[in-house]
């Protein structure tokens, strides 16, 4: 069985409408983990990932793991956290003007 990652870890999805977007674990629930990215994702709402969906990337700072940890971390924080370990100026997808990777096929 693959271990779940802890907490405050970057993760990158690589299945499903969220493919390429990357989030941070914020817990586990049995083989899944629950994560979000404070944007289209936030705190109160995370998205419930199988872990074989998952790329795992790299860990936060301990003081953002112990916050997320204790239930005060802020949608902000999560964000400002990605974008600072990604190195990206967005860190939400579709719905925040980022353009779908869809091609599409012409018809004949």
């Amino acid at each position: 069985m693959i271990q779940p990652p802890k907490p405050g870890t970057l993760v990158q999805s690589l299945v499903g409408r969220d493919n390429g977007e990357y989030y941070l674990v914020v817990g586990t629930l049995g083989p899944k983990v629950l994560v979000a990215n404070g944007v289209n994702r936030p705190l109160k709402s995370p998205k419930k990932k199988n872990l074989r969906h998952l790329q795992v990337l790299a860990t936060a700072h301990a003081e953002l793991v112990g916050r997320i940890n204790s239930g005060r971390a802020r949608d902000d924080e999560i964000v400002q956290a990605i974008r600072e370990m990604v190195g990206r100026k967005h860190a939400g997808g579709e719905r925040e003007g980022n353009e779908p990777n869809v091609k599409e096929e012409g018809r004949n």
